[in-house]
């Protein structure tokens, strides 16, 4: 697994992503390959590691196995959390253990295994408990979230950014803006899943009902809360779709209506600002990391020029050099 987990780090890097947030993985394995990359034994983009939270029974939670298993899991799965005291102690937990954020599922989810919908799981005082005891540890929270329900829910609680955000209305556009929160859209995830669900017998015909329902009133949506003014930071639920296909969002995000500079700072000021990283990326300015990818054309007229970089270089160092005559740096 952890070998698999460095293949799919070098594709990432090896296509423009030289800082990535891992918002949904075991950590075990993601903080020690993070680690690994910090300390250069081995190769590959920065990762942000989150630490996963949710509740039993919620989209966190393990589905889809006999009960002998879910069973097995419980008894190891200490950031499943129900009640005030559970989720604060949840919460320590993930951040004793590495994480560099906290994630959790204020809704249901596409690929829950289970018929409970994509409307608002955690309860409103649950989330204030996670979001507390994260701050009181220096940590950001990031909410997986679906119906508006849940992201009023979590936007109200402390989170400073919503994943997903599919169906947010003018009340949480309202409140993204009051609280300077980032919506991450996941176009991908969402075409992603679209097209699992009609073209493969991967899903189970309850995800696939939740996938295809979702999915197309992904872009529709994030539309609305592009033109109400929310702030927008790039993220693609990598994993649900395939490693090193990441620059695909772009397209999605320019097919939406987003304008090209836009989609741009959305990958790279705006994804370090969330992150907390704005003094070493997300510019090129002396006393930075130096991270640099180049294009053959202007990704400004064509958004296209992302699905195939020329050049990229990750503090210092070239991963990418196909020397093309001539590059438009990002």
């Amino acid at each position: 697994m952890q070998m698999r987990s460095q293949m799919f780090a070098m594709r990432t890097l090896k296509t423009g992503f030289t800082t990535v947030r891992d918002a949904g993985n075991s950590g075990k394995e993601m903080y020690a390959l993070r680690d690994a990359i910090n300390k250069g034994w081995v190769d590959g983009p920065c990762i942000v590691a989150a630490g996963g939270l949710g509740i039993s029974g919620g989209h966190a939670d393990i589905s889809g196995m006999s009960p002998e298993l879910i069973a097995y899991h419980d008894d190891k799965n200490k950031t499943i959390c129900d009640g005030l005291y559970d989720c604060h102690r949840a919460t320590r937990h993930a951040i004793k253990y590495g994480a560099d954020l906290i994630k959790i599922t204020s809704t249901g989810g596409v690929l829950t295994d289970r018929e409970t919908g994509t409307g608002q799981q955690m309860e409103t005082d649950e989330l204030r408990e996670v979001v507390l005891a994260a701050q009181r540890m220096v940590r950001k929270v990031a909410s997986h979230a679906h119906q508006e329900d849940g992201i009023i829910a979590a936007l109200e609680a402390g989170v400073d950014s919503i994943e997903h955000g599919t169906y947010a209305g003018p009340r949480s556009h309202r409140l993204f803006r009051k609280a300077g929160a980032y919506l991450v859209p996941t176009l991908l995830a969402g075409d992603t899943v679209v097209q699992m669900a009609k073209n493969t017998d991967i899903l189970t015909d309850a995800q696939k009902a939740k996938a295809i329902q979702v999915g197309n009133d992904m872009q529709g949506n994030f539309a609305k809360a592009v033109a109400a003014g929310v702030k927008i930071a790039f993220g693609t639920d990598s994993g649900v779709s395939r490693h090193g296909e990441n620059a695909r969002e772009t397209v999605l995000m320019h097919q939406a209506g987003m304008d090209n500079m836009s989609i741009l700072q959305s990958a790279t000021v705006n994804a370090a600002d969330l992150i907390d990283m704005s003094d070493a990326i997300g510019t090129l300015e002396v006393g930075k990391q130096a991270d640099i990818v180049a294009t053959d054309g202007s990704p400004l007229e064509n958004i296209e020029e992302l699905l195939d970089v020329n050049f990229v270089m990750k503090g210092g160092k070239v991963f990418v050099n196909k020397s093309p005559a001539d590059t438009e740096l990002l």
